[in-house]
């Protein structure tokens, strides 16, 4: 029956397309339909999926039709449109649907009609009065919802009848997923709603009083649209780009721009080989493509050095898509290409965000509207989405969804469980069988886990193709995106290009302007100035790009940066992986000589000595392979892979024998072989791409060069793109303490950003219009423009500003807040003296404090979690088990707190109950303990002063 609909209806159908599959095959379906509700979104993994099973796909999608595009709720009947021999023309009528959106994607009657390289299928309350009789290859659906009436109206008009499902879920046992899935938009019914079998069918039908043979017309009706559907999809191909010159040719060019010495043997043949493999994997015209983009982006915008494995490239290097010369950096181009990899590499490019635009509008005038097109994207119900939604629509208590979400069991993308997160965590975690326990309909939770959710556009992705792209996928043309992702773009062979966009390079080009510098500044500053070293051995995070975060500070706090490697180090070991193993503390330690630089043998030390002889970068896991293991490219890439992974020993292991032997035929002793081996897999797990740290370690860098050298420009422009009052403050905080003051507001002279102002004789922050509470993008166009025209600004505006408030009124927001509900802490029995969360130290022995803060993050746990009990030896405690884990903040630091399992009834539930992390103030006391560079507080007691914002 050619009407099927599956998940990705998106709230109107659910059923993930395995399921379905599955369901298709019981039933004995001679082919398999997809017909998803104004969407397309599955049929790329449906494609995939009936070749597992040697079924034949057949495509085509249900829209919604109506009499008059105009009216406020339009009266509509969903026709079901099945593509005969080419995808395409399903393609163009979803295209017109979501152009003619109204509440939802519409077409007219007559435009359903006259479709053509379709079959049409009429549903079960359309007006058959405005029904083209003379249409081709059209029907009207006999289903379980059609009543007899009009069965009639349509038969006596010559309409032919054809066997369709009403399925809005799988099986007959699924409506209460559909029911929790689409909430709202659920539409239960008395009549059948699940895929049912012909015989099913017959039996839901047989109230409508046909007889025998006329369904049986009906059954071979659908059998004869569905034989003679043959659409597929097909892939697309490359677009061929101009090309100016050879890429050889204008890599020399690009060499001689930049100054680099192609008569230095390391060079060319660095050049040439990667020449070669580009032409061999027929790359070339994909680096056309993207070289263009670039050439046209950095004489617009400020373009970052790229990311990711591209920076390996010296090709990229030359052609001026990167700004990364990867050979002093000991850069390897096979991280990014290697013989054996056949898909087009991700050359990834990041552009300022607030140019980004320009990207895409230059693609769409170069290629043409037709072969370009914004990535769709599918979000998926996650575990804690899943329990989310399922507990509001069960109405079991958020608390209890929420302990579950915080012992949730961890897996990679590559485990083969990683879809049954939450049904494991469900049935095998304390916290999850008390849940169930008193909620046993709250299963219902992980079958969410992994089905469509919504679709969207993706934020960067771009797909070009030589022919139209709405030949190979339908286009939504409400955003321009495809109704594909990424992995299905892969599939289907579009181009895609990621325009990545990136805040930091908008700071940069504000902060470039108002210091009168030019845009391209950064490309040629020194990478071994003092000023700019001296910004994060200060401790001066605040505006800096990757060490805004707590892992990268703590790091950078344990020891005197001195060179811009350094800073690539940090940006690579400032990960959990290398911070939970040990291997980023071990780095400092010999950094500082605390412990000596030692290698696993000689032979390492080439590979390892810029890192202090510890595994860093993923690039030394694939150097040391191939030149000490005598391991193929193929074999590196594969263990590199593996290792991002965490695929474990075992599969490692399968790499193991040829390694070693490798590295004993180079005069390293077997045992010693075998140790290190065993290190390699220990630090490769967490190893990071090194030519992603160089790339981000040097857009870090150039903040520091900037806030060393021309820090009102740069506190500006930061100020401008972050759009957190408390990051704000923190800088504004950071500048203040140096000496620089700021005003929230000037009536004369703000803007619509944050600028660098005068007061009697004092450069000084100004910020912006729009930071005035009641004041938005209109109300600043009104100020501006009459300042600009010499005229009084609107009466409204005027009122704002008499007594302006924003959320930068104080440095110290939290501090005056207690203050506010608290000048006297005596008047309520509270006489121990406060301290800041920034003075508390870690002592030998534990001592007690007192800290006004806000909670910014409220973690309940269970003590008895399957990983809690491993570590403590298996051993179970009995009585309460549930304990509150909050993070603690105050106007100078954040700090870890515990309230344990014995006080949580009296002192965590209130807390929990309460709510509203970061608005709700309280007085905090307990004892202060930790080790090294962590430091907690143990709760005794916990009240409860007022809010941020009363």
């Amino acid at each position: 029956m050619p009407r099927i609909r599956t998940g990705y209806s998106f709230r109107s159908a659910v059923g993930k397309i395995d399921d379905v599959i599955a369901r298709l095959k019981v039933c004995d379906y001679p082919a398999a339909p997809i017909t998803d509700r104004s969407s397309a979104f599955g049929w790329v993994k449906w494609a995939r999926l009936c070749a597992q099973n040697n079924m034949r796909p057949v495509f085509g999608v249900e829209l919604a039709v109506t009499s008059s595009l105009g009216t406020k709720k339009p009266t509509v009947d969903y026709w079901t449109f099945i593509a005969h021999d080419d995808v395409k023309f399903i393609n163009h009528l979803i295209s017109l649907a979501t152009q003619q959106f109204h509440h939802e994607p519409l077409l007219t009657y007559e435009q359903a009609c006259s479709a053509v390289g379709v079959t049409k299928i009429i549903g079960h309350r359309a007006n058959l009065d405005e029904v083209d009789l003379q249409a081709s290859h059209i029907y009207m659906g006999l289903s379980p919802s059609t009543t007899r009436g009009y069965i009639a109206a349509a038969r006596q008009r010559g309409l032919q009848l054809i066997a369709v499902c009403d399925n809005k879920f799988t099986t007959f046992e699924d409506e209460g997923f559909y029911e929790i899935v689409c909430g709202r938009g659920a539409s239960t019914q008395t009549y059948d709603q699940f895929i049912q079998t012909p015989e099913q069918w017959a039996v839901s039908v047989a109230r409508c009083g046909l007889d025998g043979a006329t369904l049986r017309t009906a059954q071979l009706n659908a059998d004869h649209v569905m034989e003679q559907s043959t659409a597929a999809l097909y892939p697309a191909e490359l677009l061929a780009p101009l090309r100016p010159a050879t890429l050889r040719e204008m890599c020399i060019i690009g060499a001689e721009a930049l100054g680099c010495d192609l008569g230095d043997k390391v060079y060319m043949d660095r050049m040439l080989r990667e020449l070669k493999l580009i032409a061999d994997k027929d790359y070339e015209d994909y680096f056309y493509i993207v070289a263009d983009i670039c050439l046209f982006a950095r004489a617009r915008m400020i373009v970052g050095p790229a990311r990711g494995s591209s920076c390996g490239s010296l090709v990229c290097y030359l052609l001026g898509i990167t700004t990364i010369d990867p050979i002093p950096y000991g850069l390897i181009f096979e991280r990014f290409i290697d013989v054996n990899r056949d898909d087009l590499p991700d050359i990834d490019i990041d552009f300022s965000d607030q140019q980004r635009p320009l990207i895409f509008e230059y693609l769409v005038e170069k290629y043409g509207a037709e072969h370009v097109a914004r990535l769709g994207t599918v979000a998926m119900y996650q575990p804690r989405s899943a329990l989310k939604e399922a507990g509001a629509a069960l109405r079991v208590p958020q608390w209890k969804g929420d302990a579950v979400a915080e012992s949730l069991i961890k897996r990679s993308s590559g485990d083969h469980r990683a879809l049954n997160t939450l049904e494991d965590t469900l049935r095998s975690m304390p916290s999850g069988q008390e849940l169930l326990a008193d909620h046993p309909e709250m299963l219902i939770a992980a079958r969410m886990e992994g089905h469509p959710r919504h679709a969207g556009q993706h934020a960067a992705g771009i797909v070009v193709s030589k022919y139209p792209v709405i030949d190979h996928i339908a286009v939504d043309h409400r955003t321009g995106a495809t109704m594909c992702d990424k992995k299905d773009a892969e599939e289907l062979n579009l181009l895609k290009i990621d325009a990545l966009g990136l805040t930091q390079l908008s700071v940069f080009e504000d902060a470039l302007e108002m210091a009168h510098l030019d845009r391209d500044t950064l490309d040629s500053i020194p990478l071994d100035d003092k000023k700019a070293f001296a910004i994060l051995n200060d401790g001066h995070f605040s505006g800096i790009f990757q060490f805004v975060g707590a892992s990268l500070q703590s790091i950078a706090k344990q020891f005197t940066i001195t060179s811009f490697d350094e800073i690539v180090c940090v940006t690579a070991l400032g990960r959990p992986g290398p911070l939970a193993s040990g291997g980023a503390h071990e780095w400092v330690q010999r950094k500082n000589g605390v412990n000596p630089v030692v290698y696993p043998h000689k032979i390492f030390e080439p590979y390892l000595k810029d890192t202090l002889g510890i595994v860093i970068y993923q690039e030394q896991v694939m150097e040391i392979g191939r030149n000490i293991g005598n391991l193929s490219w193929g074999d590196v890439t594969s263990l590199r892979k593996a290792m991002s992974k965490s695929l474990g020993k075992e599969f490692f292991d399968q790499y193991g024998d040829p390694w070693k032997k490798g590295a004993i035929s180079r005069g390293v002793d077997p045992a010693e072989a075998e140790k290190v081996w065993d290190e390699l897999c220990a630090y490769g797990a967490w190893s990071f791409n090194k030519a992603h740290s160089v790339a981000y370690g040097l857009i870090s860098y150039q903040c520091c060069w900037l806030k060393a050298h021309y820090p009102f420009p740069f506190a500006a422009a930061t100020l401008t793109h972050e759009s957190d009052p408390t990051r704000q403050i923190q800088l504004l905080r950071e500048m203040a303490a140096e000496g620089y003051d700021y005003l929230p507001v000037d009536k004369e002279y703000s803007t619509d950003k944050w600028t660098v102002g005068e007061r009697d004789g004092r450069r000084m922050l100004v910020g912006p219009l729009s930071a005035v509470k009641g004041i938005g993008p209109k109300i600043v166009a009104g100020i501006l423009g009459a300042r600009a025209r010499g005229e009084r600004m609107p009466s409204r505006a005027e009122k704002l500003l008499q007594a302006p408030v924003t959320p930068i009124d104080s440095l110290w927001p939290i501090r005056d807040a207690i203050h506010r509900h608290m000048p006297d802490p005596a008047a309520r029995n509270i006489f121990t003296p406060p301290v800041t969360i920034k003075s508390i130290e870690i002592r030998p022995q534990d001592y007690s404090v007192l800290v006004f803060c806000t909670l910014s993050r409220i973690d309940l746990h269970n003590e008895n979690e399957a990983v809690k009990i491993a570590r403590r030896g298996h051993e179970i405690k009995d009585g309460p088990t549930t304990s509150l884990n909050l993070q603690m903040i105050d106007d100078t630091d954040t700090i870890f707190g515990k309230i344990n399992r014995w006080k949580y009834k009296e002192l965590g539930k209130p807390v929990v109950d309460r709510g509203r992390p970061g608005k709700a103030l309280y007085a905090v006391k307990g004892t202060v303990r930790g080790g090294g560079d962590f430091r907690f507080i143990m709760i005794k007691n916990i009240r409860h002063i007022g809010d941020v914002d009363e």
